[in-house]
């Protein structure tokens, strides 16, 4: 009879060491599992990151291509009544993308310091093709404006501008007292990325030679006498204009001679003032004007350093 085979059992101390190693690789495997998804969990929010900063680079740059796009023109032309100006205003959108809910806003300072303060007076003119219609107000104007201060007038409703397209206003702008002005416009418009509102803007000015009746005349004779007519400033220095300004700001036909005697005039609703030609230079390039007013003028006399500015325009020289 074969002897009994030996137990092959393993010993309590095996089972113990086979149990700790299978602890120790799923341990090791958790671990690896736990740092794997920390990397992914990392990777996913830099991914996140990276897309956020990506949209918002993407918006920024969109809104800057629609606000370098976005085109603002406004230019003064004289009306009919002196100290009257009528500003034509125009939005030209020429971005791939509409503006929607676009107002436009206004702002007038004075240039120069006064005793008094102007009174103004703007409201839309009514032209047939006008898409914006700014309010009507009449105030005093602020001695100066900064870009955050409330506007003098706005448009009445919000409008759309396609792209390509032009809105456009016509602005009646009448001053109380005859002064040069400073103006500011932007149009705002919602942003088509983020819904926030942006702006576009820039300065413009209003000179007084906008704001004053100009005409040409032969000779004193036709000169519509004004408050018991002209009579020479003696203490007024001549200034010396240049012949094409002459003939451009005082609508002088090319046909119609320039010579001694005639008369560029000034004109409000009840002074004048004029420039008298005296002399003219051999080339007939420039001539020689002395200044002359209707009665007391004080209004007109007040201004006269700045008319004589504006009207040399680095074409002329005071003598």
């Amino acid at each position: 009879m074969s002897k009994s085979s030996k137990d092959s059992s393993p010993e309590p101390g095996g089972r113990a060491h086979e149990a700790s190693d299978i602890v120790q690789g799923l341990s090791s495997t958790a671990q690896t599992i736990g740092s794997s998804l920390q990397a992914m969990q990392q990777a996913l929010v830099g991914n996140m990151q990276q897309a956020a900063q990506m949209t918002l680079s993407m918006n920024q740059m969109m809104e800057e291509l629609v606000k370098r796009s976005v085109q603002l023109r406004v230019f003064a032309e004289r009306a009919a009544a002196a100290r009257t100006t009528t500003l034509r205003v125009t939005v030209h959108n020429r971005s791939p993308i509409p503006l929607q809910q676009a107002r436009v806003k206004l702002w007038f300072g004075a240039r120069q310091p006064r005793d008094q303060p102007i009174r103004l007076r703007v409201g839309g003119a009514g032209a047939p093709d006008d898409v914006l219609v700014f309010e009507h107000i009449e105030k005093k104007l602020p001695a100066e404006f900064a870009d955050e201060d409330a506007p003098f007038t706005a448009t009445k409703q919000a409008v759309s501008i396609g792209s390509g397209a032009s809105a456009e206003a016509s602005v009646a702008v009448e001053v109380g007292a005859l002064g040069q002005l400073n103006g500011r416009i932007a149009v705002e418009f919602v942003s088509p990325g983020t819904g926030q509102l942006l702006a576009v803007g820039h300065r413009f000015g209003i000179h007084l030679l906008q704001l004053l009746d100009c005409s040409f005349a032969h000779n004193q004779a036709a000169v519509q006498p004004a408050n018991g007519g002209l009579h020479p400033l003696p203490d007024a220095q001549p200034i010396e204009m240049d012949i094409g300004r002459v003939r451009t700001q005082f609508a002088v036909p090319p046909a119609q001679g320039i010579s001694l005697g005639c008369l560029l005039v000034l004109s409000t609703k009840s002074n004048q003032l004029a420039l008298q030609i005296i002399s003219i230079a051999d080339d007939a390039q420039t001539a020689t004007c002395k200044w002359m007013a209707s009665g007391s003028a004080p209004d007109l006399l007040a201004v006269l350093p700045q008319l004589t500015e504006e009207l040399c325009a680095q074409t002329c020289v005071s003598k």
